[in-house]
């Protein structure tokens, strides 16, 4: 089997490991409802699907939005932000949850209102990049983007925010003790596909075909494609109760 072949396997294992996890955290949003566990699984539903839709974006292509390949790169990163801070934001009141003996109403109905944000930046997302190309051209060139600036905010990211993960998780509740685990191999494997980038991709410092890039990053993305749908079918699980 060559390896374009497992590339392409491995994109489509990825993108079924999202689409399942998207399914089964909505449908644990939607039986939990407008209660605190209803917004924590919506913002991980949120998250779980931008990163499904990464994937019909990155297929769609550079010909597609008549843009360079490169560009897709940058737009691609824009929403792996708006993903991980999603994770970021459910996180958060699971802290309060299992401190709280699942009593804590917070910010019940900001999930709503970043939903909403979320889906206006991905519409724009997918209708600008052609007239946005002169801009990115610009960072693509210039020092930063030369540097590798959005891989290392993705990496940064992802860095921080499966830190704050491992650092409180023992203080998460019955169902945050659940999913914690497999959320932070899924955050780390997002966090080293980054770093890979940055090595192989900005930096040059791991000199090999860009094929072959792809083929590492693929098993970044199926590790945290399956590890979010573990965690999905874990939460899928506390829905049915």
């Amino acid at each position: 089997m060559s390896l374009e072949t497992l590339i392409t396997l491995g994109y489509y294992l990825s993108s079924l490991g999202f689409l399942v996890a998207s399914i089964m955290t909505a449908i644990a949003a939607i039986k939990f409802g407008k209660s605190t566990l209803g917004s924590i699984f919506s913002y991980l539903f949120i998250g779980t699907a931008i990163f499904f839709i990464i994937t019909i974006f990155q297929k769609l292509g550079a010909d597609f939005f008549a843009i360079s390949d490169e560009s897709v790169d940058i737009w691609w990163h824009l929403m792996f932000y708006m993903a991980v801070l999603s994770y970021y934001f459910g996180f958060r009141p699971l802290v309060n949850l299992g401190n709280s003996d699942g009593q804590t109403e917070e910010a019940v109905g900001m999930e709503k209102k970043w939903g909403i944000f979320s889906l206006i930046v991905l519409a724009l997302i997918f209708i600008i990049p052609n007239m946005a190309e002169p801009v990115v051209t610009a960072y693509e060139t210039s020092p930063v983007g030369q540097l590798g600036l959005h891989h290392f905010i993705a990496f940064i990211l992802s860095g921080m925010v499966g830190s704050y993960l491992l650092s409180v998780k023992k203080s998460f509740g019955q169902i945050g003790t659940a999913i914690a685990n497999p959320m932070i191999v899924a955050i780390w494997a997002f966090g080293l596909q980054h770093f890979w980038e940055l090595l192989a991709e900005s930096w040059k410092i791991i000199d090999i075909t860009s094929q072959n890039i792809e083929g590492v990053e693929r098993i970044f993305l199926i590790i945290a494609s399956l590890s979010i749908a573990y965690a999905a079918l874990r939460v899928k699980s506390f829905a049915k109760k």
